[in-house]
């Protein structure tokens, strides 16, 4: 039953800028005849709507299962000044910007002050990454008060927009008894999300037909799987990704988790439920507390806390291929414009594990091979000559390792290029050399190689280095001038579907990605560590990492 949350108004309560006590309510009205009440913040000059339902409760009975739309609010004024809950995971109110809790299918609308119901401004929707099993919109680290003021600054003012969706067990469980229209529950969130955006956003001044979605990391393939696996009705327009997982760092069956050891078969049996037909509806009836501290326990014994990615099911679902074999068919959406790129050492962080270690009785490379299998559910899919191959093309003690940042740990230094290579730069090669020539629309690439001042060398220029350029604070004042114009390029691609500049456009016969570095953005060509990703782009490859 739809929650109305009438408003009780309350002390202002902002988690994501400090409230002031000139900041104001602001109210927006619906054509059904609700309305959400908002705050004014002065200090950004911003208006903000926190909280608003978009789909019903997960709960009960609805756990696990796809959205439910909310298409028509219920009628009356509902308090949107504060952030609902952060979906079920291991985090921390404070890290979170909210409790977690499983009500969780809400979403967020910024805009600039004072813009009128008939603005039709162009709107961002903003999804979060992640892994696939942590993240939430109310997190401050995506505070968009910064993208909003400077949209304003360059005669381009947006509206951002950031939701909720179901991760981890609640939002990706995966097993042969999970009904095929239910697989992939926190992606479907997402389109939930974007079809209340399409209904909706008109109200708060925002054009529907001028929607682009951004994501970074998951989030980013997040946002490349709507392209690949699309809704029969049009939500966006125009697509950027950050460092996208390809969309997924692996794409297996949903069956393969029902294997023993694997997740479904563990939580089943760590909740005391069959692994039968039935697994489902006992799993909907565990107490919320009891499941959420399995759930986080089983992604703590996993490395990089991967335990679940969306996965492949049976026809009526949304996934059906495995990403690799959708792109490969050139059967995904070709009007849509995109922006996407990566950054240099994207795999330092997931490859910590690593870092600093011995491996008694093993030699490097058998340590290497036991490193790249833990990342496959099913890594007996792997065959000794693509190990073989992945240890000559990544060798021991090569000084190159890592670029300019490679640390002289050799096993560190091997795994995390090589994570770079499969997990971020082969799959956004992948997908721009089959759909660029088939687009109707632009797209533009990126490689981001700025190491910013006061970051770990050993980290590198480090997957989600480049959002704190982008959403601020800014962490050095030398990089003011290079983060204010990587900004006004993603907010003109967001308005004009063209990040501007002398910034080149995609296209099969040239390949030109632009290198965002400080002092030096400039075009070069998209073919550093080709040998690498086309091998890795190989279909063998790509069937045996279960892409």
């Amino acid at each position: 039953m739809l929650l109305s949350r009438l408003v009780a108004i309350t002390p202002l309560l902002w988690v994501c800028c400090t409230a002031a006590p000139q900041n104001a309510y602001v109210t927006v009205s619906l054509k059904g005849g609700a309305s959400f009440q908002g705050v004014s913040v002065s200090t950004s000059n911003m208006e903000q709507f926190l909280g608003i339902p978009f789909a019903q409760p997960p709960v009960g009975d609805l756990r696990f299962k796809a959205p439910v739309l909310i298409t028509s609010p219920a009628k009356g004024v509902h308090d949107a000044s504060q952030f609902g809950d952060a979906c079920p995971q291991a985090g921390s109110a404070a890290g979170l910007g909210a409790p977690v809790g499983e009500d969780c299918l809400v979403l967020n609308i910024f805009r600039p002050s004072g813009t009128e119901a008939n603005a039709k401004l162009p709107i961002v929707f903003w999804i979060y990454g992640g892994a696939y099993n942590s993240g939430a919109a109310s997190d401050p680290s995506f505070n968009p008060s910064r993208i909003i003021e400077e949209s304003v600054a360059i005669g381009k003012p947006i509206i951002f927009v950031s939701a909720n969706y179901r991760i981890n067990t609640f939002g990706f469980l995966a097993s042969s008894f999970v009904a095929p229209e239910d697989l992939n529950a926190g992606l479907l969130d997402q389109k939930a999300a974007l079809q209340f955006v399409q209904q909706n956003i008109a109200s708060f001044g925002g054009d529907p037909t001028k929607v682009t979605i951004w994501g970074q990391s998951a989030g980013a393939g997040s946002a490349e799987s709507h392209v690949l696996f699309p809704s029969s009705e049009r939500l966006f327009r125009g697509v950027i990704t950050d460092s996208s997982t390809g969309p997924f760092k692996s794409a297996p069956y949903a069956y393969q988790y029902d294997e023993p050891g694997k997740p479904f078969a563990s939580l089943v049996e760590a909740t005391g439920c069959p692994l039968s037909s039935e697994s489902v509806a006992c799993l909907q009836r565990v107490p919320f507390d009891t499941l959420l501290n399995i759930s986080n326990t089983m992604i703590n014994n996993r490395l990089n806390q991967q335990l679940w990615q969306p996965t492949v099911g049976p026809p009526g679902g949304l996934i059906t291929e495995r990403p690799s074999e959708v792109i490969a068919s050139g059967n995904f959406l070709h009007d849509v414009a995109y922006l996407a790129g990566t950054n240099l050492n994207e795999g330092t962080i997931f490859s910590e594990s690593v870092f600093n270690i011995t491996h008694p009785g093993m030699t490097e490379d058998q340590a290497f091979d036991f490193f790249i299998g833990q990342l496959i559910l099913d890594n007996s899919t792997l065959t000794s000559d693509v190990l073989n191959e992945i240890n000559t093309l990544y060798p021991a003690n090569d000084p190159t390792a890592g670029g300019p940042f490679h640390t002289g740990d050799s096993l560190f230094d091997r795994a995390e290029s090589w994570y770079t290579d499969n997990m971020f730069l082969a799959p956004r090669r992948l997908f721009f050399d089959k759909a660029a020539p088939l687009s109707s629309q632009p797209f533009f690439a990126y490689f981001f190689t700025e190491f910013i001042p006061g970051n770990n060398p050993i980290l590198g220029v480090y997957h989600a280095s480049e959002l704190s350029l982008l959403f601020g604070p800014v962490p050095a004042s030398v990089e003011d001038d290079f983060a204010n114009t990587m900004l006004a390029s993603w907010i003109n691609f967001i308005v004009d579907q063209n990040p501007g500049g002398d910034w080149p456009e995609f296209t099969s016969s040239t390949k030109k990605v632009q290198q965002l570095m400080r002092n030096n953005i400039t075009a070069i060509t998209d073919d550093f560590n080709l040998a690498k990703t086309e091998f890795l782009n190989s279909a063998k490859v790509l069937n045996e990492m279960e892409k």
